[in-house]
């Protein structure tokens, strides 16, 4: 036989507690009498009930129950005139009328399918009490979903007031008292149930027409983004081709870091070639240079061999600049001139010297040894003026930074037909030649290759030669004739005498074929030397100018002089860039180095001072390390070297105590 449905509004609560057996037979006893007595006004009595009622037991039953149930239906009909007195207006009374006639509209299950002998469980921690938070519900609920028996619910059934599942057809047993407590433990395990549903939904996928691909809960992987970022081991995975290519794009210090990363990330680290790239990137930036300079040039950058550690020449490098920041010069003074020197310039292997002794000295780098002296014949042949002190020590030694003296040798002598017999005032020189200017108004030009043999004289000036310049096209000369000549560097010709300065022109440089010229006459000039013309005066000086440069582009020009000032102008435009107060004396000499943008200025207040070109700020101040007026300065990438009116020559070696500072070399 089927069973019948109820409406929800014939579950209503009892009077009695759940906890207690008589209440719960009086209550189920209530709803079979409702039954029996509706049964049997609609349709005549089967044979198990004319069995039943023919005994003696069955009639008592039978009476028992109709009283029970008139008893019943009368509470109720007077409960529904109470509540429709206490219905009204609005919304609430809508709600209430509704209740009253769902009431009226109640069913009834048939009593044959109760089994009067069955009793329920009363344990309270049963599986019974399981099954009954199953089937626990609201009155508000839309909808009541199937309990899902593969998730486990959390949800204490201790804390849930429930009502009890009525035994067999009958509806369940809502207790009283319970406040809309039951209701609310109701709806939270019924949402357990729920998210427990959709959460297997989830994991179960579509399988049975979509219904799972509707279902979405707060649990969804997008509102967790991930919070782990997935790492992958590109450079040991990548052949060791390609990973030496992704790495050399790094600098310095991403590389020191990538190679603590794993042993194999610091092998593929470690290569060469990829520290060769980052030092070439890195270290070959210049400030002012015409074009980039090359390996093994002799400025700081090494020439490429197979068995060059670029690693550790990156690292030399870098301890080689922050000297030059903090001014960590090691000192070194070489002996043997007997009077002023007024010139010097040097490379990585040797340095050559100009004095007022008329001589001419080349110095070894290596050593700090004189291996060369080329003069008259009055003064070379003197060997034991040349030679010796007044004392009788030897003349030639290098005092060391710990004032100690480094082994003596005796250097070379030579006179050759061509000769100055005054005082050596300017000189330059390159792979091939050299090129002397004297106080005898003549300048010498010497084959560097053939044991510095004279090859001409240029003889044109009327008074001495102050300065000079060459490249591989001319030789331009300056001197207190107030003069410029330009000269053929291979023949010795005369091609061109400039003149437009009215005091003593006392320094010149050339790039291309533009010259730059200071004079006493308190200004710097620019000149063509193809049309011999002046083409731009830069004015601003107030005293009398001893020495200008040219920065390597042609870029810029830094004048000084008598007024204490340096002055930086853009060549192109005449604009003072910088003014500079300097010095407390006269700035007998100025040096650009073109690859790091440093300036090197010698005064006579026996200082030396290094400055920036971009800013104009000092850098570097090292004062009275000469103990007389400093005549000449020039630098490189590792050194400044000076001359002064004492008759030493100051090293100031800023790689010195750096260990394989001898690997920046070029190796010429």
């Amino acid at each position: 036989m089927m069973a019948r449905v109820f409406p929800i509004s014939e579950w209503a609560p009892v009077d009695s507690s759940q906890a207690s057996t008589s209440d719960f037979s009086t209550s189920y006893s209530t709803a079979v009498s409702e039954d029996v007595f509706e049964e049997k006004t609609s349709a005549p009595p089967s044979r198990f009930g004319r069995r039943t009622a023919s005994s003696h037991f069955g009639r008592d039953v039978e009476s028992s129950l109709a009283r029970l149930a008139i008893t019943n239906r009368t509470q109720e009909q007077e409960t529904e005139k109470q509540e429709e007195g206490k219905t009204g207006g609005g919304f609430r009374g809508f709600i209430r009328r509704a209740s009253i006639s769902m009431r009226k509209q109640r069913r009834h299950s048939h009593t044959a399918n109760v089994d009067l002998g069955e009793e329920r469980p009363q344990t309270a921690r049963s599986s019974w009490k399981r099954l009954r938070q199953a089937a626990s519900f609201s009155r508000n609920s839309k909808c009541f979903p199937a309990p899902c028996f593969d998730e486990e619910v959390s949800t204490d059934a201790s804390e849930i007031l429930a009502p009890i599942p009525g035994f067999g057809n009958a509806p369940p047993v809502i207790p009283r008292g319970s406040g809309g407590e039951a209701a609310r433990a109701t709806a939270a395990a019924q949402n357990e149930l729920l998210f427990g549903r959709n959460r297997q939904l989830l994991q179960l996928g579509d399988r049975e027409s979509g219904i799972g691909i509707a279902v979405t809960t707060v649990h969804s992987t997008e509102s967790d983004p991930a919070t782990s970022i997935s790492s992958v081991d590109f450079i040991s995975a990548l052949p060791v081709e390609l990973a030496i290519q992704v790495l050399a794009h790094l600098d310095h210090t991403a590389l020191v870091r990538v190679s603590r990363v794993s042993k194999s990330w610091r092998r593929v680290a470690n290569s060469p070639h990829i520290w060769r790239e980052a030092f070439i990137r890195e270290k070959s930036k210049t400030y002012a240079m015409s074009k980039p300079i090359q390996l093994g040039a002799g400025l700081g950058l090494p020439p490429f061999k197979p068995e060059n550690d670029w690693k550790d020449i990156y690292r030399i490098k870098q301890e080689l600049e922050r000297n030059w920041l903090e001014g960590a010069a090691e000192p070194i003074y070489l002996n043997g001139h007997s009077d002023s020197i007024y010139c010097v310039q040097f490379d990585e292997s040797k340095i050559i010297t100009g004095s007022r002794d008329k001589t001419i000295r080349v110095w070894d780098m290596k050593t700090y040894s004189c291996k060369l002296i080329i003069g008259p014949p009055d003064v070379v042949g003197n060997e034991a003026a040349i030679m010796t002190s007044e004392d009788g020590s030897p003349q030639h030694y290098a005092t060391m930074p710990d004032m100690s003296r480094s082994a003596t040798l005796k250097p070379s002598t030579v006179s050759y037909p061509i000769y100055h017999n005054q005082s050596i005032l300017c000189l330059q020189y390159d792979q091939d030649i050299l090129v002397t200017g004297s106080s005898d108004g003549t300048c010498i030009v010497y084959d560097i290759n053939d044991n510095y043999r004279p090859t001409m004289r240029l003889r044109h000036h009327t008074a001495a030669v102050l300065d000079l310049a060459f490249d591989d096209r001319y030789i331009v000369t300056c001197s207190k004739d107030v003069s410029i000549c330009v000269w053929d560097r291979k023949t010795g010709v005369m091609l061109k005498q400039l003149r437009g300065h009215a005091g003593p022109v006392n320094a010149v440089q050339m790039r291309g074929n533009t010259i730059v010229s200071c004079s006493g006459d308190f200004s710097v000039k620019l000149w063509n030397i193809d049309t011999g013309k002046n083409i731009r005066e830069f004015s601003g000086h107030t005293k009398g100018l001893a020495c200008s440069q040219f920065s390597d582009d042609g870029k810029y020009i830094a004048s000084a002089g008598n007024d204490k000032i340096i002055r930086i102008w853009d060549a192109n435009t005449g604009e003072c860039l910088h003014n500079i107060a300097a010095h407390d004396n006269l700035v007998r000499s100025l040096h650009i180095d073109s690859v790091s943008g440093r300036l090197v200025s010698g005064s006579y207040d026996q200082d030396i001072k290094v400055f920036d070109m971009e800013s104009g700020r000092l850098l570097l101040d090292f004062p009275k390390w000469h103990s007389s007026w400093v005549l000449g300065a020039k630098s490189d990438y590792r050194r400044i070297i000076s001359t002064g009116q004492d008759p030493k020559i100051l090293i100031m070696d800023f790689g010195m105590t750096i260990k394989g500072i001898e690997k920046l070399e070029s190796g010429r």
